[in-house]
């Protein structure tokens, strides 16, 4: 019958909706996960390839940079060994009071020049051998004045036959031994440091009651040294006034500086290094490390060599020598009172710097004109106003000085420069930082007020 067919067909149709729904409900089930699609991440800004840096005229002025023209030099090798200024012995002067005493004045202040002659100290006399010779010097010129007197009337007794002539050599011995007698008693008074008025006035009875200590004798004067007329500077004074002193106790002490020596102290590992550059006379170098001096050490200093060399020391291991060094000084004056100003003075530290070896044709830079990036080190070499970072290829360095090969950019000609290339280097790395991701990989540098200047090759 055709209503059973029509039946049929409507439950098929039935049973396939409910399994099509069914299916939808629970897809999640039979169905395969569905992966994401990925975000696309934005990717990070390409690094700007800085290769120079423009500074601002206010910045150059500030950091003082200091460019120099290229040339090729030989490169002096050394080693550097510490050292330290002190005095050349036999220079310096002891002053010390030859007799008892007090010391009446002081004629001097520490740090005033004095030149040989000049008094010191006035010392009131109170040794009673001192006066005990300035009364027998006064006795026995007395006593030779009468006795040549006898001398003379017995000679011409003598000469008239009235006297026999063994009378007159009795006279002759008399005075003989008066003058001895006479001149012992001056040079006792001279080493008590007695003038030579002084003595005389002794002798004629004005018995003297204070002396006047002065300054010695002073060396030589060095070959090279400024004279001044003052060799000595009053170091220290060891006493004061109203102090009563003994005889050789020390009052004062001169020093001359005008010729230092600077003692080096060097490894018994370098002693073929110090005999080489001493038996050969080569003029080494002296770092006195001024804070002002950005050029290394200057042409007058390098001229010096060594002068001795000491013995080891078996428990430090280490051996002494010295170089000779001539001093400066400018004389000034102060209340009435001459001082001195030496340029240098015993105590200062320095550093040596001993010639070993050579490399010849190189640039030789000073140190702080090299910078290191890692295992890289760089030199800036100026282009106009910009100063560009280039690739340096060392060949020897010491604390002072770098030798450069030339290469990549250093040439003969082009100005490199000379001072505060870290300084530079951090601008550059600043400029750099702020670059990142501006201008899309782009060469080129950055000046100091932000902007970039794009370089085409």
């Amino acid at each position: 019958m055709w209503w059973r067919r029509a039946v049929r067909v409507l439950g098929t149709l039935v049973l396939l909706t409910g399994l099509v729904l069914a299916a939808w409900t629970q897809r999640e089930r039979w169905l395969p996960l569905e992966t994401p699609a990925p975000v696309a991440a934005s990717a990070p800004p390409a690094p700007v390839e800085i290769t120079s840096v423009k500074l601002s005229e206010e910045a150059i002025r500030g950091l003082r940079l200091r460019t120099e023209e290229a040339r090729l030099e030989t490169y002096q090798k050394v080693i550097e060994i510490p050292g330290v200024m002190v005095d050349v012995p036999g220079r310096a002067r002891a002053v010390s009071v030859p007799i008892p005493g007090i010391v009446a004045k002081i004629h001097v202040v520490p740090g005033e020049a004095v030149r040989p002659g000049d008094p010191l100290f006035t010392i009131l006399l109170t040794s009673e051998l001192v006066q005990t010779i300035q009364t027998e010097l006064s006795r026995s010129a007395k006593d030779l004045v009468a006795a040549t007197a006898r001398r003379d009337q017995t000679k011409r007794l003598v000469e008239i036959g009235t006297k026999a002539a063994l009378e007159l050599l009795d006279e002759e011995s008399i005075i003989r031994r008066l003058t001895t007698q006479l001149e012992g008693f001056r040079r006792q008074l001279k080493l008590f440091g007695f003038s030579a008025d002084q003595v005389k006035q002794a002798e004629a009875g004005d018995f003297i009651t204070e002396i006047v200590v002065t300054a010695p004798a002073a060396q030589p004067p060095v070959r090279g040294t400024e004279s001044t007329g003052y060799p000595f500077e009053v170091e220290y004074v060891a006493v004061t006034q109203g102090q009563g002193v003994t005889a050789g106790q020390l009052l004062a002490r001169l020093a001359d500086y005008r010729e230092l020596l600077i003692q080096g102290q060097a490894f018994e590992t370098e002693a073929d290094l110090i005999t080489d550059a001493t038996g050969d006379g080569r003029a080494i170098g002296v770092d006195f490390q001024d804070h002002h001096n950005h050029q290394g050490v200057s042409p007058e200093e390098t001229q010096l060599v060594i002068r001795s060399v000491g013995k080891t020391d078996p428990a430090t291991r280490t051996f002494p020598f010295y170089v000779g060094l001539v001093n400066d000084v400018k004389p000034y004056e102060r209340d009435g009172r001459v001082y001195l100003a030496w340029r240098y003075r015993p105590g200062r530290h320095v550093r040596l710097r001993i010639p070993t070896g050579t490399i010849p044709n190189v640039f030789v830079l000073p140190a702080e004109a090299l910078v290191r990036d890692g295992v890289d080190a760089y030199v800036f070499r100026q282009n106009g106003e910009a100063f560009e970072r280039r690739r340096a290829v060392i060949l020897g360095e010491d604390r002072l000085n770098v030798a450069i090969a030339r290469g990549n950019g250093i040439e003969p000609g082009v100005y490199l420069l000379c001072n505060n290339a870290a300084a530079v280097n951090r601008a550059l790395k600043a400029f750099q930082a702020s670059a990142m991701g501006g201008s899309g990989g782009k060469k080129g540098h950055w000046h100091a007020d932000g902007t970039f200047h794009e370089e085409h090759d």
